[in-house]
């Protein structure tokens, strides 16, 4: 019984994650090809864009 809850549990969140990355626009594209628009990742990901951002502007000093 318990296998069988785990396995609908499991379906049902495959099919969210699924879903989810569908739904939210450019995430296909950047796990097919690996990279994100700086629009996109300022958007979901402000933080990680910031370090990015800074560690570029640093090099160029």
């Amino acid at each position: 019984m318990l296998h069988s809850f785990a396995a609908v549990a499991l379906i049902v969140v495959i099919m969210v994650h699924i879903y989810a990355a569908l739904w939210v626009k450019g995430t296909i594209t950047a796990m097919v090809e690996g990279w994100v628009t700086k629009t996109w990742a300022k958007k979901h990901h402000p933080r990680w864009y910031r370090e990015v951002r800074q560690k570029q502007e640093n090099k160029t000093e």
